[in-house]
């Protein structure tokens, strides 16, 4: 029986890493979304604990002020690297999406290719021993 090759066999695999470096770069960007996500967290709670624990004296007004407007401040800047952050995400998405999607095509073309050469050759081997058989069959005295 002839063994079996794909001949399209080198582009699969140059697919299938690319599909893999793109799950590689979402996976990256899902990090930075989640630590943004992370930094936006920490920020409340870190202003809601400022704002609690400065004493009601006008010192401590002052300072409450301060530490609320700059965790205003970091939390525009963080909302803004959220966005930022949901567009890699979404632009990471389609590139691996892209990709797979390439990358499954080729399969699917090497699995229908590689039932074709299965049922091929077990057509070739079914006739080579219906040959032998034919050849063998007059030479067997019969009784």
């Amino acid at each position: 029986m002839k063994r079996f090759r794909f001949s399209l066999a080198a582009l699969l695999s140059l697919r299938k890493e690319q599909t893999q470096e793109c799950e590689s770069l979402l996976a990256a960007e899902i990090g930075k979304l989640m630590q943004v996500r992370r930094q936006i967290e920490n920020t409340k709670e870190a202003r809601d604990s400022a704002f609690f624990r400065s004493g009601a004296d006008l010192e401590g007004l002052r300072i409450r002020e301060n530490l609320l407007r700059r965790a205003l401040n970091k939390s525009k800047a963080l909302r803004a690297h959220l966005a930022d952050a949901e567009k890699g995400v979404e632009k990471a998405r389609r590139a691996y999406l892209k990709a797979h999607s390439k990358s499954a095509a080729l399969e699917k073309l090497k699995e229908r290719r590689r039932r074709y050469w299965i049922s091929a050759a077990r057509q070739e081997e079914i006739k080579k021993l219906d040959e032998i058989s034919s050849r063998i069959a007059p030479i067997q005295p019969r009784y």
